[in-house]
């Protein structure tokens, strides 16, 4: 729900902007995005181990993120605005004040989801993420549609994100534990995995920002606006993906101690397969009417980030794996450090490369080769911190009845016919379809997480009538 403004916004800000004006707001956020990865260096995200595994020492570890993250984003936001002097604004141009404004507000203070989700309240997870989507969304189109003003709309977005500084730091103050006993080496353990953990998130997000920066500076506003919409499917992959790998990581944190524990990754393989069972149709429709929702949604403008559209979707079958979740789980957080910057200099090579020459595409191309690389690596360093074979790491049986069920289902997406009379409409219908023979080919085939699935709601359903 957080991927919300990304996913929602484009859809109108494309029909009330013009492509440069897109641009340069998009400019911003890749910006802003670029200096929340460092100076957020993924932090937070430790509690999700640490709370769920040590829950009596709580308030300590949330002081000692809160400490961390304020340290980090100072010494970013110091060290973008003296690099943007010295180079004369050709870092981040005239956003400085913006930025600097917009990142303290929007990295420090902003704990909570990764804490309930160790505390496993879901539900307060799921108010807080779509009360700060339906804020997000309706000031930004608001500002949006009032003035067409990038400079406005970007002043909406830190106005607000400052009001949710300020109440997360007064309900932190009221609700802050004191008083309990400390842990002498808290501070050593959650500095050693959010080093490591931290360095590859830093690497993650260069990674994928990495494309839109070379576009932004080599073909400006224009350039950018075309290949954001091309890579739009990339908060698709988020949700679906880190829907499962956050709610997995504190429960194998809570229950392993030791990576040599019987079965110790079942729970993960199984998560794995759930990946699946969402990427791989999601990769298949938006595929085969990629022409059709990037002509419905943004308009004929936006017509030559088609290709792009569909050459990433690639990245959803690489996205299957999150390996990052069981070397998190047990502390082993160096490999995803090494692995992020073996996928980062890979990037870049190949951006030098295919950018020049095959124009936006090649962008695209150039991080999927990367991830790819990027995943080899990581599947043999989780097979070794777990003592089994790289081939039993992943359930390739059920993975691969997956996507048997979702290549059977295909046929019904046959024929332009789903497209020519009814547009988007047709292909929601054809989409439909397709879930409609998807689904039960999976109960056919065996799948067990979707005969789980299936189960539990039918559980659900009697207990509602009762």
């Amino acid at each position: 729900m957080n991927q919300g403004l990304i996913l929602i916004s484009p859809m109108l800000l494309t029909r009330l902007l013009s492509v440069q004006e897109f641009g340069q707001y998009r400019e911003f956020l890749l910006y802003a995005g670029v200096l929340e990865v460092l100076a957020g260096f993924n932090i937070f995200t430790s509690l999700m181990r640490f709370v769920a595994h040590q829950p009596e020492h709580r308030q300590q570890f949330v002081d000692q993120s809160l400490l961390m993250v304020f340290s980090t984003s100072t010494l970013v936001l110091l060290g973008t605005a003296v690099l943007n002097w010295i180079f004369h604004g050709a870092l981040v141009g005239d956003y400085m004040l913006q930025l600097g404004i917009f990142l303290f507000v929007y990295v420090n203070f902003d704990y909570w989801e990764s804490m309930w989700l160790a505390q496993r309240r879901v539900g307060a997870v799921f108010a807080y993420t779509t009360g700060r989507l339906i804020a997000r969304v309706v000031t930004v189109v608001t500002a949006a549609w009032l003035s067409s003003d990038v400079q406005v709309i970007i002043w909406s977005l830190i106005a607000l994100e400052s009001v949710r500084f300020v109440a997360s730091l007064v309900m932190w103050l009221r609700y802050r534990q004191g008083g309990t006993h400390r842990l002498e080496s808290g501070w050593g353990e959650q500095l050693r995995f959010c080093g490591p953990i931290g360095a590859a998130h830093v690497m993650v997000g260069l990674n994928k920002s990495m494309g839109s920066l070379y576009v932004a500076k080599l073909l400006g506003p224009v350039g950018l606006a075309h290949y954001t919409i091309g890579t739009y499917m990339r908060p698709i992959i988020t949700v679906l993906r880190n829907s499962l790998s956050d709610a997995l990581l504190p429960e194998m944190s809570a229950q392993m101690r030791s990576p040599a524990q019987p079965d110790s990754l079942r729970l993960w393989r199984r998560m794995t397969v759930m990946a699946a069972i969402l990427l791989i149709p999601a990769a298949v429709l938006l595929g085969r009417f990629a022409d059709t929702v990037v002509m419905t949604l943004f308009g004929e403008e936006y017509r030559v980030a088609v290709p792009v559209f569909q050459i990433y979707l690639l990245v959803l079958f690489r996205e299957i794996v999150d390996f990052a979740v069981p070397l998190r789980a047990i502390n082993r957080t160096a490999p995803l450090m090494y692995g992020n910057f073996v996928s980062i200099v890979i990037n870049a090579i190949f951006l030098a490369i295919l950018l020049p020459t095959v124009g936006l595409l090649g962008a695209a191309m150039a991080f999927i080769v990367a991830r790819i690389i990027e995943g080899f690596y990581l599947a043999r360093q989780t097979a070794k911190a777990y003592e089994v074979g790289t081939r039993s790491l992943i359930k390739w049986d059920d993975v691969g009845k997956v996507a048997l069920a979702a290549a059977l289902a295909s046929v019904t997406l046959a024929g332009s016919f789903w497209t020519d009379t009814m547009g988007l409409f047709g292909a929601l219908a054809a989409g439909c379809c397709f879930m409609a023979v998807y689904v039960p080919l999976l109960l056919l085939l065996r799948v067990p997480e979707a005969v789980a699935l299936k189960d539990r709601l039918q559980l659900l359903a009697r207990q509602a009538l009762a």
